[in-house]
């Protein structure tokens, strides 16, 4: 006779809340990778307003340093976070 372990039952909530996990997770690493990208960016668009480069993209270096504040405190804890279409907005 066999027999049923119940506290080995494994629910369709219990699989969606850990696929909502698993989501989550690679969510937080994409934002992590879009951050350290974003961050180097502006690092070169700082540069190219300070050299009056005729590719840089609008904005005032002002702007630039206030999303790089943004962007910087785009991580766990942040509001929207890791939600993509909640980043912090380029300067226009």
């Amino acid at each position: 006779m066999s027999y049923i372990k119940w506290d080995m039952l494994i629910t369709q909530e219990m699989k969606q809340a850990e696929l909502k996990k698993v989501i989550e997770a690679s969510n937080v690493i994409a934002e992590e990778a879009w951050r350290s990208g974003e961050m180097t960016f502006i690092a070169e668009q700082l540069i190219g307003i300070e050299d009056d480069d005729p590719d840089a993209l609008p904005g005032t270096d002002r702007e630039w340093r206030d999303y790089r504040i943004q962007v910087r405190a785009w991580k766990e804890g942040a509001e929207g976070f890791p939600e993509a279409e909640n980043r912090p907005v380029r300067p226009s």
